[in-house]
């Protein structure tokens, strides 16, 4: 689901940025404090919407937190990411309770459960639908759809963390050994490979890419350039681009659907358990029980003919 439109939290802002502040202190990585933080945020704006007469996180009590969750689970996020958001603001209020010398409010309150490991499999990207996407991004030669092409072909093929691949360098790209270097979790910097398709399609967008004012003025080295900013690309702005390519064919996915895709397709193609958590990343096979349950299903029945089962009979 895209992310829900966030108010502003105007007077709850202040112990936010002293929240952010906080988590940059102990070195939390980037993503971890945007996701923290963002969190507060959304419910200091849902308090200034919903309850417009409390001005301060000090007035805040476990009712009002009870309604934020029974609102949030109301919404189509799934529990996993409602867990997550719960999981924030108590990292918030245990951080706000000890910097003001007050009760936790949350101590009284249980935030979305978690769902248990292997509930409910992240859906994956019908392979009708990725070839859609791809081939209609590939049918302009123009700039941007040479870019779009790349971008989609890179996330299907790599498997890689919307962050790890908006935040690529060219110095990080090897087209000869099709390879990137990316820069993950925990700043833990890994090898990925991308297939030859990949590499067409990286080859024609930086042909063009070669060109473009911002690298020959700027000498900006970021590899995703939009067509008209002068600075690399974002994070939420490869994001757009993914929404606004899927919308055009009426198909619904976010970036990180691409990251379950590849997980399955990979395991359903006759990939090893162990090549695939170090791919993509992972820091143990336990996230194997999360993504590789998506189409589990589908490759049991696919396997079904390697085996016996009958014994001959």
């Amino acid at each position: 689901m895209p992310r829900t439109e966030r108010r502003d939290p105007k007077h709850f802002r202040p112990f936010i940025d002293s929240f952010d502040l906080h988590l940059e202190s102990l070195r939390r990585s980037k993503k971890t404090r945007e996701i923290y933080t963002d969190a507060a945020a959304w419910f200091g704006g849902w308090m200034v919407e919903h309850h417009p007469k409390v001005n301060s996180w000090h007035k805040v009590d476990k009712v009002h937190l009870r309604q934020f969750f029974a609102w949030l689970n109301g919404l189509e996020y799934t529990p996993r990411y409602c867990n997550q958001v719960g999981r924030s603001l108590q990292a918030f209020w245990k951080w706000f309770a000890a910097e003001e010398d007050v009760p936790n409010p949350m101590d009284l309150v249980k935030p979305p459960a978690a769902p248990k490991l292997g509930d409910n499999p992240p859906p994956v990207i019908a392979q009708e639908q990725l070839a859609a996407l791809v081939k209609d991004a590939e049918r302009g030669r123009d700039f941007e759809s040479r870019r779009d092409a790349a971008l989609l072909r890179m996330f299907a093929s790599t498997g890689a963390r919307l962050a790890e691949i908006t935040n690529l360098d060219i110095a990080d790209l090897d087209l000869s050994q099709r390879e990137l270097t990316v820069t993950g979790k925990a700043r833990k910097v890994r090898k990925a490979k991308f297939d030859a398709k990949t590499a067409v399609a990286l080859d024609r967008y930086l042909r063009l890419r070669a060109s473009r004012p911002v690298v020959v003025e700027l000498g900006v080295t970021g590899l995703w350039i939009a067509v008209r900013s002068r600075k690399p690309m974002t994070p939420n702005g490869v994001r757009q681009i993914l929404y606004r390519r899927a919308e055009r064919l009426g198909i619904k996915l976010h970036p990180h659907l691409f990251r379950h895709t590849f997980a399955h397709n990979f395991l359903l193609n006759g990939g090893a358990e162990g090549d695939l958590v170090e791919l993509v990343g992972w820091e143990s096979n336990q996230m194997l029980a999360l993504y590789g349950r998506s189409g589990r299903s589908a490759r049991a029945r696919r396997n079904y003919d390697n085996v016996n089962v009958m014994g001959g009979i």
